[in-house]
């Protein structure tokens, strides 16, 4: 009987631990309540591609396609292992069938990429892809100033498919807080907050970052051709922004 009471007190305590801790304590359950709200996300029509063998984390190369959803779409990126697990949040309004879109995300270690998704119609997608890191340069000291060149930008866009690819990139350096200069002083925390890319007819895409996106922050995605004339707002913590025009 006793042996049934410590067993029934242990069983207790842990339940009213579960209880205790708040759902914010599980950064990654958040993030599937906010898009996938409890429901049961399909495969199908969403691909993640990357590779599966990175000799640095620091720069890892991230594409995804997704047929047959309808605008608005919200995309999570996001990684498993991290206590910060979001990379960036994303929301699309117009883009050319099937949504291709494409960055570069930071992985101090080998570990999984979770990619959610939401659309107008309310439908659902989730995709998990391991990757393995051979090494990580994300907290190697710079060479350098990090600063240096700060906002300067490019921009591509070229017809593609029917479509309009648009390419860009910001000089940013995307610190953390978390790394040490040549003398051993750790780097305050700059990062990116926002991406903007506006269209004649309004907005088409907006980026929410965070510390899972690498530095130097790129981004491409196939618009729609008809988009006109576009304009990309970067915003960073400390309010500054960069703009750039593409006819």
């Amino acid at each position: 009987m006793s042996g049934y009471r410590c067993a029934r007190r242990a069983l207790l305590a842990v339940l009213s631990l579960c209880l205790v801790l708040p759902l914010s304590a599980d950064p990654l359950h958040d993030e599937r309540e906010r898009l996938l709200a409890g429901g049961m996300p399909q495969a199908e029509g969403l691909a993640l591609e990357v590779p599966e063998w990175v000799e640095d984390g620091a720069f890892v190369a991230v594409t995804l396609t997704l047929r047959g959803a309808r605008p608005p779409l919200r995309l999570a990126l996001l990684r498993e292992a991290e206590d910060e697990p979001r990379i960036a949040h994303v929301e699309l309004r117009g883009w050319h069938e099937p949504l291709r879109l494409s960055t570069r995300v930071r992985l101090p270690r080998s570990q999984a990429l979770l990619v959610l998704a939401r659309d107008a119609d309310g439908r659902t997608w989730a995709v998990r892809q391991p990757v393995r890191i051979a090494g990580s340069s994300c907290l190697s000291p710079p060479v350098g100033d990090p600063a240096e060149g700060l906002g300067r930008s490019q921009a591509w866009r070229r017809p593609l498919d029917g479509g309009s690819e648009l390419a860009s990139l910001l000089r940013h350096p995307m610190e953390t807080g978390q790394r040490h200069d040549a003398d051993g002083r750790l780097l305050s925390r700059h990062l990116l907050r926002e991406l903007r890319v506006s269209g004649e007819r309004g907005e088409l895409m907006r980026v929410e970052a965070f510390a899972g996106l690498a530095a130097n922050p790129y981004w491409r995605v196939v618009l729609p051709v008809d988009a006109g004339e576009l304009g990309l707002r970067w915003r960073d913590d400390d309010g500054a922004t960069f703009d750039r025009r593409l006819p």
